[in-house]
Parts: structure tokens; sequence; C-alpha cells
């Protein structure tokens, strides 16, 4: 730096050409001489201007590491998803907190964790809850409408909780679609009912209104608790990616050393350790 500013005075030093320019001096220690001897006033001794020139290029060089570190390109590796980081996601999208024990925030993590274990919990209670309520209304129709829904679809559980017997069905719904398509052909208006009318072991018929609405109810609680179990997972889902959210994946890499940029493998430019992430990533 001392060289480069001497150089600049001596070129722009009055009677000083390129020619003389281009003569290359014998040292670093000559040029600045050569420029304090052509800058100095007259009676002015030549030391003081080189001592100027070694004390500007002294500050100049003590500011040198703290502009390279303001810069926003130079001296740092390129942002992206490094294989440190990549693997804090994974862990935060595999169990939440992970990814935040890893960078030692511990409260993040217990807030995580517990969050986990309160959501699994529910979801273990809901899907209990609705195993015994469909063992409930399948015990209520089986003692008080005659018919053993246990091994049915849900699509007759249904039809079982809306009609009060299985001759109210053939009425309303069987009868209804022969007389729709076969209307004019009573041949072909039997053949329909016989084929889909319930008979035999589809039968049922509730003793009285009050077990017929308990069965109705006791089915709602029933997809009512699935549904919430369902619910629980979507929070599970939530969790994951809000704590992969806040890991937090994509913080700015440390500034590599001096000269380190590109004696460095770009590959070995992306590595982010665990330990350099705990101190860019703030907890």
């Amino acid at each position: 730096m001392r060289v480069f500013l001497a150089a600049l005075a001596l070129l722009a030093a009055p009677g000083v050409g390129w020619a003389d320019a281009e003569r290359p001096p014998e040292s670093s220690a000559d040029l600045i001489q050569a420029a304090s001897e052509r800058l100095s006033p007259a009676g002015a001794p030549a030391t003081s201007l080189a001592a100027h020139f070694a004390m500007v290029g002294d500050r100049l060089a003590a500011a040198a590491p703290e502009v390279a570190l303001k810069a926003p390109a130079e001296g740092r590796a390129p942002i992206g998803l490094g294989a440190g980081r990549a693997r804090i996601l994974l862990r935060s999208l595999t169990v939440p907190g992970w990814g935040q024990a890893t960078e030692g925030r511990r409260t993040s993590t217990k807030v995580f964790l517990l969050t986990e274990a309160g959501i699994w919990g529910s979801f273990v209670s809901f899907r209990v809850q609705e195993a015994l309520r469909r063992h409930s209304f399948v015990t209520t129709a089986k003692l008080f409408a005659g018919i053993d829904l246990g091994d049915r679809d849900e699509e007759f559980r249904r039809i079982v909780g809306v009609y009060p017997s299985s001759d109210d069905y053939n009425l309303y719904v069987v009868r209804r679609d022969a007389a729709n398509l076969y209307y004019n052909d009573p041949a072909r208006y039997e053949a329909y009912i016989a084929a889909h009318e319930l008979k035999g072991h589809d039968t049922w018929a509730w003793d009285g209104p009050e077990s017929f609405r308990k069965y109705t109810e006791e089915r709602k609680l029933t997809r009512r608790a699935a549904l919430r179990a369902n619910a629980m997972l979507g929070l599970a889902i939530a969790n994951r990616l809000v704590s992969a959210v806040l890991a937090p994946p994509f913080c700015a890499e440390p500034p590599l050393p001096p000269g380190a940029a590109a004696a460095a493998p770009r590959a070995q430019q992306h590595r982010l350790g665990e330990g350099q992430l705990r101190k860019l990533c703030p907890h």
C-alpha cells in the first residue's frame, strides 16, 4: 500500500513523465524516497513526507480487514443448502425439535418435543374413543334393532341409522327406484324389487325412537372422534414444518480467511459445521 501511494504521488509530480515512471525502482524504499524528494517543499525535510506515506499506508492496511468483512460477496462462501444445513432440516422434519437440539437451543427443543408428545397422545386418545364408540353403536343395533353390524360397511350402517326398519327402506328406496325405472313394465318392476330389497340377515327393526336416536348419536360421536384423530395428523405435519422453518436452515455461512477462498475447494466452501451454526444462528 505504501509503494502504491508513493507511485501515484511520483506520477502526479510535475516534471515526471511516463518514461520516468516506467523505469522500475530498485526497491520500494527507493520509490518512497524518490516521491518524497519530488513532492517535499523547499527547505522541508524529505523524511517527513516519507513518514506521512508510511502512516497513511499503515492506516489503510489496518482498515483492510474491516472493509473485507463488510463486503457482501468477497471473502465469503456462497449461501446455499450445504450438508450441515440439510442435515438439520431433515432432523427437524423427522422429529420436531431435533434440529433445535443440534443447535443447542434447549427451550425450543422442549417446546417442540412437548407439542409433539401432546399431538400423538391426543391422536391415540381419539382413536381409542373412535373404537369404543363404534363398539357402542354396534352393540346398540344388535340389542335394539336385531342386526349385527360388526362386519358391515359404513354405508349399510348409515342406512340402519336413517330408516327405522328394513321394510321402510324397501318401501321408500327400492320400490321407488323400481317405479322410476320400470313403471310401465310390471315384470321387470317385480324383478328389480326381488333383486334389491333387503331380506334375511339384512333386515332390522328398531324397538322404539329412543334407541333409534341413541344409535344415531353414537355414530355421530364416532365420526367426530375419527375427524379429530385425522386433525392430529395434520397438526403433526404442521409441527414438523414449523420446526424446520425455525431451525433455521438458511443462515449465512462464516467468512472465509484471507486467501482461503482461492485455495479451498468449492465443495469445502459449502460445508458448515454444527458448531459454526450455533455461532452464526442466534438462539
